[in-house]
């Protein structure tokens, strides 16, 4: 096997995948009412790089992985990338200069650690584990704590939506973790379908190909009779 052949693959019937597309979609259903009728206070900027930017992110994450997951799996490293610049100019927002640069760090940690796993440059996923997984339990555990509790220092609903859509993204790719598949693109895959009817065309062949042996046989025997 070359080693720069191996991909991931996902299927678009296995349920983590179908969890993720719908976190997904749930994500900018949040973001978009999050910020519904506050647009008109928001500078174009925003509205390109905090609204507009992650939507699309969803979306295109949502059509590669139920369309084109099984053979063009990568191409959500696109998706990705477009989320990572979203999520470093949301960093450049925060109070805290450490909280920045430790979120920055990060978030190119995510950038390298996916796109090299997709491409089959880090030879396994489970990295991918703990990179969405612990980000989203301290998310729920410390940002989010407050708010769970309905504590006095809970956020606002303007605050709370955009911050569930953020949540979801986190989920929807642990989850797609799960459904990757390694898949060897060295040799040509041949589909269920197609092997099937390579199958019915040998079958066909050999009642032919053993005529045509008896054939030759019986004109041999009567040479030699």
């Amino acid at each position: 096997m070359e080693r720069d052949k191996l991909r991931y693959s996902v299927s678009r019937t296995n349920i983590f995948v179908k969890l993720s597309a719908i976190l997904m979609a749930m994500s900018a259903f949040f973001r978009l009412i999050g910020y519904w009728g506050f647009w008109a206070n928001k500078d174009t900027a925003f509205i390109y790089t905090q609204i507009s930017l992650p939507v699309l992110c969803n979306v295109l994450f949502i059509i590669i992985v139920l369309y084109m997951g099984k053979r063009l799996f990568s191409l959500t490293f696109i998706p990705v990338l477009l989320g990572v610049v979203f999520f470093i100019i949301k960093a450049l927002g925060f109070d805290s200069i450490i909280h920045t640069i430790l979120c920055i760090l990060l978030y190119l940690l995510v950038a390298m650690l996916y796109t090299g796993t997709v491409f089959g440059v880090i030879r396994t996923k489970w990295l991918l584990v703990p990179l969405f997984g612990l980000p989203f339990l301290y998310h729920i555990l410390v940002e989010d704590r407050n708010t769970l509790l309905a504590n006095e220092n809970a956020m606002s609903l303007a605050e709370w939506l955009p911050e569930i859509s953020v949540l979801c993204i986190m989920l929807a790719l642990l989850f797609i973790t799960f459904a990757m598949k390694k898949r060897d693109f060295s040799k040509p895959a041949v589909e269920p379908d197609e092997q099937e009817i390579i199958d019915i065309l040998m079958q066909n062949e050999e009642p032919a190909e053993n005529g045509e042996t008896e054939e030759k046989h019986e004109q041999a025997d009567g040479k030699n009779q």
